[in-house]
């Protein structure tokens, strides 16, 4: 008997970077809460031996590192489905928290869906993806603010909390250097090539994740991340206006950005030629070209496996 469902709808990719008691807890969420149509992937280095023996209900792909893009990349072959959703360790999932986000696809030019992240902590629920504010790239849902929140549509996801249609993913990997595996250059890379694209990115208000203080990713350095999301902006998306040197002083002052970022920032042409060796323009398919081949599979929302 397979593992998955003939024609699954979804494709459940957990990566195990280095806290196994965080990745069996969402693992364990997944399984009280996936329906028939879907099928679960587990990614890990290689270090981990399946101590709950689930080798029957899973597939473990043993990928090149522990780096959450890697782990992402060498999973990809394995799916199955026309949606991929990466659920990163430590996140929980909740009952029906798959029925909202793939119902989203139903709309052709929707290349990606951000669900709703329920931080336990502050006991607030936003999306999970980022947007551009007028003085920082790429800032979490969470920590947008006023003006650059509440409000505001996401303009991209991150790839430890995402749905994404299997097709766009492919041609994101290959958009993308392998050796250009900071999560969070990755994501916005991801986000500003599927803009360029035509392609838009939906919230599914109803898709919610539980995860403590929002488990978001971090950057080598507030420098470096200033240096690359500046020019992966300037390589990708050339024509649209950057932040002001006086929005970006202000933000690093009194908002979630930092001095060492805002330099980054305006010294991001230093970066320029290695995100182009990095980023290829051309890879991504726009939504007009898949429109005739994009399609998903009739969906049943029966519990596969009820909870514990």
């Amino acid at each position: 008997m397979p593992k998955f469902p003939r024609t699954p709808r979804v494709s459940i990719v957990i990566p195990l970077q280095r806290d196994d008691a965080a990745f069996e807890q969402t693992l364990l969420s997944v399984l009280e809460n996936q329906t028939e149509e879907s099928q679960v992937i587990v990614a890990h280095n290689g270090g981990y031996t399946d101590p709950f023996e689930l080798g029957e209900e899973i597939d473990f792909v043993i990928a090149r590192s522990s780096n959450l893009i890697d782990l992402v990349r060498d999973a990809f072959d394995a799916t199955h489905a026309p949606i991929v959703h990466v659920l990163g360790q430590g996140k929980t999932a909740t009952a029906d928290w798959l029925t909202d986000a793939l119902d989203r696809f139903e709309t052709a030019d929707v290349a990606a869906v951000d669900p709703m992240i329920f931080d336990d902590d502050a006991q607030q629920s936003v999306p999970a993806g980022w947007v551009d504010t007028a003085g920082r790239y790429c800032q979490p849902y969470s920590k947008a603010g006023r003006r650059g929140g509440p409000g505001k549509p996401v303009s991209g996801f991150f790839i430890n909390s995402c749905f994404i249609r299997r097709r766009v993913l492919g041609d994101l990997l290959s958009a993308v250097a392998p050796a250009m595996n900071d999560p969070v250059a990755v994501s916005y890379a991801f986000g500003c090539l599927l803009r360029q694209a035509g392609w838009s990115i939906a919230t599914a208000n109803d898709s919610l994740i539980h995860a403590p203080g929002l488990v978001s990713l971090a950057s080598p350095s507030d420098a470096q991340r200033g240096q690359h999301l500046a020019a992966i902006r300037t390589r990708i998306l050339p024509g649209e206006p950057g932040p002001s040197f006086t929005e970006m002083l202000s933000t690093a002052l009194l908002g979630n950005g930092s001095i060492g970022e805002m330099i980054g920032m305006v010294r991001h042409r230093s970066q320029l030629a290695a995100i182009r060796r990095a980023v290829d323009l051309d890879s991504v398919a726009s939504a007009d070209q898949l429109a005739r081949v994009l399609s998903l599979p009739q969906h049943n929302h029966a519990p596969r496996r009820a909870a514990a």
